[in-house]
């Protein structure tokens, strides 16, 4: 305003005390630039047209890759964990029992290597840890944790009975996959995100695809089960969403699996 030749703004200094100065008559008005005024309304009106993108995470894990491999920092977890009490660092302590969750990855790598024909029997199963503990598949202390009893449970169950009759089950399968973020996020229409994840198992059965995700968390009632089920619906729904993508065939059942009580939970995800 100072640098357009007094057109605009009139500059003049009143000294303290001195002479109280009667401003001039203002220039003349000129009509606004309508082009620039419209402009100017144009600007100040405009609404990013991806509001939904401010509230979505850019990556999401559909898994907390059970433990078997480094989280990542980046990515938003889909299941929440829980408050989990803080516990003293047993340092040094290599003969320290193996935890809950050291179990739980232990039985989770016995059912991705074994041979599930094996599971039709205790001595089967016992057998199958001791051989993958020779190849070193599972350590000394992971074949000692691996939970038999819940291992025969699954393969004594119906939902067992089609593990074992099935051709060529995938086990732990990888993914990462750009994805319509409204298949996971209701009105995020149009917006993608990436989702990586680890499928327990999955079944290809002649009319679809069943998705099996099994569980060590510790639940006895039918009220703890409903409840951890319904948690779980959301990495469900996210391996449905990316097997069906990926393998090109309907997924028509998610189930979980609860090893530590042996019961088996379908979960709609539709």
């Amino acid at each position: 305003a100072l640098a357009d030749g007094g057109e605009h703004l009139r500059l003049r200094v009143c000294e303290a005390g001195g002479e109280v100065l009667v401003p001039e008559d203002a220039p003349a008005r000129r009509a606004p630039d309508e082009s620039a005024l419209h402009e100017l309304e144009r600007r100040l009106s405009f609404a990013y047209p991806h509001a939904a993108a401010e509230r979505l995470p850019s990556k999401v894990t559909a898994t907390e890759l059970k433990g078997r491999g480094e989280r990542d920092a980046d990515a938003e977890a889909l299941v929440r964990s829980g408050p989990s009490p803080f516990r003293m660092p047993q340092l040094g302590q290599a003969g320290r029992p193996l935890s809950a969750a050291e179990r739980g990855v232990a039985t989770h790598l016995l059912l991705q290597y074994m041979d599930f024909g094996k599971g039709r029997s205790r001595a089967g199963i016992k057998a199958e840890i001791e051989r993958l503990r020779d190849a070193a598949f599972l350590s000394p202390r992971e074949a000692e944790a691996v939970n038999v009893s819940a291992v025969e449970r699954l393969f004594a169950s119906a939902l067992g009975a089609r593990m074992l009759a099935a051709r060529e089950p995938l086990r732990e399968f990888r993914f990462s996959l750009l994805l319509d973020a409204a298949e996971l996020y209701p009105g995020a229409e149009g917006e993608e995100l990436l989702l990586q994840g680890v499928v327990d198992c999955c079944l290809e059965e002649d009319d679809g695809l069943v998705v099996i995700d099994y569980k060590t968390d510790r639940v006895r009632t039918d009220e703890e089960i409903a409840a951890r089920a319904e948690g779980y619906r959301g990495q469900l729904r996210a391996y449905a969403a990316a097997l069906r993508r990926i393998l090109g065939r309907p997924v028509k059942e998610c189930v979980l699996f609860f090893l530590t009580p042996g019961t088996a939970v379908r979960v709609d995800v539709d």
